[in-house]
């Protein structure tokens, strides 16, 4: 089943040559990368800890959650900050390609990717402009809880 959306604000991030995104409305900002602080004995996908303006606020290396490999971080990889519940929290992605208001039709993530390791964190598939781009499942992604 397919729902067709008028038109919405999404910010389209990459991790390696796959397209994800997030609405703007999710997005608090979008920040260069820099030093990460290491958390002892926190799950291999946290990064660590940045001090964002005199906030400390723990990041999150998206790669390593979603179950991509490994890449060296590139000129282009930044910082996206969230919220999640009254907490900002950081994800590292490859690089932002644009914030952009989008018409498009949403269909569900395909099985195959749904059933998936990472599948919890896809809400839907958006087609648009002849590309598919994965929307985060924001919450999801930012629980802490693994699942069996």
């Amino acid at each position: 089943m397919t729902e067709t959306v008028a038109s919405r604000d999404i910010v389209i991030f990459c991790i390696g040559d796959e397209k994800f995104a997030l609405t703007t409305d999710e997005v608090k900002s979008i920040e260069e990368l820099q030093e990460i602080i290491p958390v002892p004995r926190a799950p291999e996908y946290i990064a660590g800890l940045i001090n964002l303006r005199g906030a400390i606020i723990p990041v999150m290396d998206l790669r390593r959650r979603l179950g991509a490999p490994a890449a060296a971080a590139g000129r282009d990889t930044v910082i996206l900050i969230v919220e999640h519940g009254d907490e900002s929290v950081g994800l590292i992605v490859d690089r932002v390609e644009g914030v952009d208001q989008v018409s498009f039709a949403v269909t569900p993530v395909p099985a195959e990717a749904a059933g998936g390791p990472a599948g919890r964190f896809y809400r839907s598939v958006l087609e648009t402009g002849g590309q598919k781009i994965t929307i985060i499942n924001k919450d999801n992604l930012l629980t802490l809880e693994e699942r069996t």
